[in-house]
């Protein structure tokens, strides 16, 4: 009985995956590209920053996204104090110019001694074909 009910379930398995296998080949396949730009923003400013997307208005059916991340300086020059990343506010962000760029508005609001600090702007462009 064990040996003709494991005949079964394979006989199953095997005629059961062969229609998965062809859905699987007509699947759209998804495309990725990212870009990103790292600016430096000094202490008491407001910057406003903008990057593309990659291949912005090219597809119809492209998605597109953002992210922004502040990063500590890459180095303090002497005399500079380390600046506070939570002093460091993202007043704004999102496209803009028609969908084609991301912009992005920062706040700096460390004291005038402190080093400059960085943001990285990431764009990402998701299509399928």
């Amino acid at each position: 009985m064990n040996g003709k009910l494991a005949g079964t379930i394979a006989c199953t398995l095997l005629l059961g995956a062969a229609p998965a296998a062809d859905g699987v080949a007509s699947a759209a396949t998804t495309h990725t590209q990212s870009g990103s730009r790292t600016f430096t923003v000094r202490s008491q400013t407001t910057a406003t920053l903008t990057l593309g997307f990659p291949f912005a208005l090219k597809y119809a059916n492209a998605m597109y996204s953002g992210r922004v991340r502040v990063l500590a300086p890459s180095r303090r020059a002497k005399g500079r104090t380390r600046p506070r990343r939570s002093l460091v506010k993202v007043l704004s962000r999102g496209p803009a110019e028609g969908g084609s760029v991301y912009r992005v508005k920062v706040r700096n609001s460390n004291a005038g001694t402190a080093a400059p600090v960085r943001v990285r702007v990431t764009t990402t462009t998701t299509w399928s074909s």
